[in-house]
């Protein structure tokens, strides 16, 4: 692949990574095969190795989710990693322009937590076209030296991370609950020994619920997996405090079942649950069900 046609599958993205555009990318990419994959990811990775960070770093930016009266925030951190993505996928004029003079970044905004989503899009392509998970790497996360990792696994530090968020506010008792869980898998050394198979410093999870449709992501970048999960918040409908704790519980489960099975690890140990979890009965079962028809009735109704 030319670095003409890479620009050109970039210019499908429309100036930016996001949720929108990305999808449109991993097709195209998908139709073109596993080497066309291989070869678009080496270019993006050289690509935003290019864009020196320390260049970057400090510089006052300004991101799309900001009030409008807050001043940029200097580049630091995941934004100063993230915004190497947006600026190729703001195209190769763009690019050019940041290259020869770094400062023009604060001339734009930018949006931090979906720029990353070209990195994504090769993922998403290849295992379509492959039928396999891309087990590498992201383009422009390189791997860590395997020392550093296992120094940083021997460490008393935090390796799960869990943000857990939703169009409309999720009830304390969920939130609350997961924390719990997340706190005693945490302390386990079951779960740190099952975790160190994986050769990575952390893992960070995204639950979000809204009336979107579910889907779910387990990728890996610069030494930490990420997990990406879209939930129905409707799952929360009808249930008490014993049994939010328990859809938290089995929640984190599931994802944690799911990026054992992405990553490849032995099975994961059993996840704790808080002491008032309480599993839904058939009888809340059907209350609940009773409660969607009826709000599906009033929905309808002229």
């Amino acid at each position: 692949m030319t670095e003409e046609e890479f620009w050109s599958l970039i210019d499908l993205l429309e100036g930016v990574a996001n949720q929108r555009t990305t999808p449109a990318l991993a097709e195209t990419l998908a139709r073109e095969g596993k080497d066309r994959i291989e070869e678009f990811a080496d270019i993006l990775a050289a690509m935003v190795q290019q864009i020196e960070t320390e260049t970057l770093s400090r510089i006052p930016a300004r991101d799309v989710n900001d009030p409008p009266d807050a001043p940029p925030v200097p580049l630091l951190g995941d934004a100063l990693v993230n915004i190497r993505y947006a600026i190729v996928a703001a195209g190769r004029s763009q690019y050019q322009q940041i290259q020869r003079n770094p400062d023009r970044v604060a001339d734009c905004t930018w949006n931090f937590s979906e720029s990353d989503g070209l990195a994504e899009a090769v993922s998403m392509a290849y295992e379509k076209t492959t039928g396999e998970p891309w087990l590498g790497p992201l383009p422009g996360f390189g791997m860590d030296d395997p020392r550093e990792l296992t120094a940083i696994a021997e460490k008393d530090t935090p390796w799960l991370i869990v943000a857990v968020h939703g169009d409309r506010d999720i009830p304390t008792a969920y939130f609350d609950a997961a924390d719990t869980v997340v706190e005693m898998v945490q302390g386990d050394p079951q779960w740190k020994t099952w975790w160190s198979r994986s050769a990575t410093h952390d893992l960070a999870i995204e639950i979000e619920y809204t009336s979107q449709a579910e889907r779910s992501s387990v990728t890996t970048r610069r030494g930490r997996v990420q997990a990406s999960f879209r939930r129905n918040d409707s799952r929360f409908r009808g249930l008490n405090k014993g049994g939010l704790a328990y859809l938290a519980a089995t929640d984190l489960e599931a994802v944690l079942t799911l990026v054992s099975t992405s990553l490849r690890l032995p099975s994961p140990p059993e996840v704790p649950r808080p002491a008032h979890a309480t599993p839904p009965t058939r009888r809340d079962d059907v209350a609940r069900a009773r409660l969607e028809e009826l709000r599906q009735r009033h929905r309808k109704r002229p």
